[in-house]
């Protein structure tokens, strides 16, 4: 697909958050009580998690509306996640404190991501195994459990062994090593309070449940992919306002924004944004990782250059993202290299009219069709996009 280069401006609704809403979908899924999650988008991660709920509740949908009741789970149930980590890590953790036989299939670029340590974890608890496509769950009622796991390498993880100690009654999760993306952990807490549970984080992360619904709960926005919107404004001196408040995990990308000189405001739940990207910042996003692909595109449009750290855990995402953020900024013609652990980038872009790559990755897919809209460009594969924000490709292309 190809765009023209141009003003990018208009009003625009943020994108519902994709993590939010799956683990929102999920605590209910588990708790007593009917739940109505309000405002979800239906992208295929969202749909890998509404399969991999299946089993559990009785589901209505209705447009961007859900109502779910627990119910008798399936003794035996299978499914597929697609591409989804954070479903296929909740799935094999949960399944496992819930009794009968599970089978969960996955696929594409997820075959070759991390889940070796999970499922030794949680193999010391039921039984699991791991075969080319699918892991097999046999799961047993659990107490409250005791668990030692890597924190450096997938925070989701932890939040899946934190659903499990929801249903199990309790658990004591140690993260071992550095903690990455901890701002999702800090989700995960968010959402089962929301739902219930007891949760602490400190040098262990400690829940203790069971869920129970609140009744409604509102899915919120996404800044993480609405700040491919404010960088594609502010790189071609456009004036945009998106409707919508972000979250705590989202909301450095609005600071650094600023601080990279960009005219960012926010009013209620709107958020403003003009001006231009004229300083270079220093920044550590190893809690923040989906803020990346945004602040990179940001930093090669001005002359300082952007130094980003905390990105070593990037290389396990869709695709190796140190590599494919340095290709497109490259493509553009800005300098990028990865050098002692943190990606150093210096703009403005020299180039016009390049073609990009998406490497079958959705934040690669948007930051490119964000680039394009600055530079001019063809995009070779749009289909990735729609495992987070489908309806990015309306914005892009028409707007």
């Amino acid at each position: 697909m190809c765009i023209s280069p141009g003003r990018f401006e208009g009003e625009f609704d943020a994108p519902p958050s994709k993590p939010y809403s799956q683990r929102l979908l999920l605590a209910a899924a588990l708790a007593e009580g009917r739940t109505a999650i309000r405002g979800v988008e239906w992208s295929d991660d969202f749909v890998a998690m509404y399969r991999a709920i299946q089993p559990l509740a009785r589901i209505t949908a209705g447009g961007r509306d859900l109502y779910l009741e627990r119910r008798e789970p399936d003794p035996r149930r299978s499914f597929n996640v697609g591409e989804s980590g954070f479903t296929l890590r909740t799935a094999v953790a949960v399944y496992a404190g819930i009794p009968g036989i599970t089978a969960v299939f996955y696929g594409g670029t997820l075959r070759g991501r991390p889940i070796d340590e999970l499922v030794e974890a949680v193999g010391r608890l039921t039984r699991v195994e791991k075969i080319p496509g699918a892991i097999f769950i046999e799961g047993r009622r659990l107490g409250p459990f005791e668990v030692e796991i890597r924190g450096d390498i997938s925070s989701q993880y932890i939040s899946g062994l934190m659903y499990l100690a929801a249903v199990a009654g309790g658990g004591y999760i140690k993260p071992l090593g550095v903690r990455k993306s901890w701002s999702f952990v800090e989700a995960t807490a968010e959402v089962l309070r929301t739902f219930g549970a007891e949760v602490k984080l400190g040098e262990a992360v400690e829940v203790r449940g069971p869920l129970r619904s609140p009744g409604a709960v509102e899915v919120p926005s996404d800044f993480s992919l609405a700040a491919f919107l404010l960088v594609a404004t502010v790189a071609t001196g456009g004036r945009v306002e998106i409707r919508g408040c972000a979250t705590d995990v989202d909301r450095p990308v609005l600071e650094i924004f600023k601080e990279m000189g960009a005219d960012v405001t926010e009013e209620g739940n709107v958020v403003r944004a003009g001006g231009a990207f004229t300083r270079g910042v220093d920044a550590d996003l190893g809690g923040n990782p989906d803020l990346v692909m945004p602040v990179a595109l940001a930093a090669a449009m001005a002359e300082e250059e952007t130094v980003i750290r905390g990105v070593e855990h990037l290389r396990y995402k869709e695709s190796d993202r140190i590599s494919t953020v340095m290709d497109v900024l490259r493509r553009m013609g800005a300098e990028a290299e990865y050098r002692e652990g943190a990606l150093r980038i210096r703009g403005p872009p020299r180039r016009r009219d390049v073609v990009f790559s998406s490497h079958g990755d959705h934040r690669i897919g948007l930051m490119a069709l964000a680039a394009a809209r600055v530079i001019g460009g063809c995009l070779d594969d749009v289909s990735p996009i729609a495992k987070s924000w489908p309806t990015a490709l309306l914005y892009f292309r028409n707007s």
